[in-house]
C-alpha cells in the first residue's frame, strides 16, 4: 500500500472512531477549528517523521501516532512550532490524551484545546508584530 492510501485508510478509520456520532457538516478538528472545504482534514504525526526514521521506527501514518488536524490547523501548528517549540510539544500532548481516550472531544478535552489556541494567538500574534 502506498503513503497516500495507507493515510487515507488511517483517516477514515480516525474519522469514525472520534466523529462516530457528529454531523459531517459541524465537527471540530483536534485545534478546535471546524472541518470544512477549505480546512479540510489531514493527518499529523504526533511523533515527528525525522525522529521515527532516526529511532528506527515505520514512518507509516498510524492510527496511534496521528491527530485529526484541517490543513490550516495543521500549517498554523507547524507555524507555533517554528516559534516556540514548547507549545508545540503542549499540543502534541493533548493529541496523544485524545488519542488515547480513543473519544471524541469531551469538556476536559476542549477546555485543554481552548486554553493552547488562546496562549497559541498571544504567541504568534507577538511574533508577528516583532517582524513587522
Amino acid at each position: 500500500m502506498n503513503k497516500a492510501s495507507a493515510r487515507k485508510k488511517v483517516m477514515k478509520e480516525m474519522k469514525d472512531i472520534f466523529y462516530k456520532d457528529i454531523d459531517d457538516d459541524k465537527y471540530i478538528d483536534w485545534m478546535g477549528s471546524l472541518i470544512d472545504n477549505e480546512n479540510y482534514p489531514t493527518y499529523h504525526h504526533i511523533e515527528k517523521r525525522e525522529d521515527l526514521i532516526k529511532d528506527g521506527k515505520d514512518i507509516e501514518a498510524s492510527l496511534e501516532n496521528g491527530a485529526y488536524l484541517g490543513i490550516i490547523s495543521h500549517q498554523y501548528l507547524h507555524e507555533i512550532e517554528k516559534i516556540n517549540i514548547d507549545l508545540y510539544y503542549s499540543w502534541n500532548k493533548v493529541f496523544r490524551v485524545i488519542n488515547d481516550r480513543r473519544s471524541y472531544l469531551d469538556n476536559d478535552v476542549l477546555n485543554m484545546i481552548n486554553n493552547l489556541k488562546k496562549l497559541s494567538l498571544e504567541i504568534t500574534d507577538n511574533d508577528n508584530k516583532k517582524t513587522k
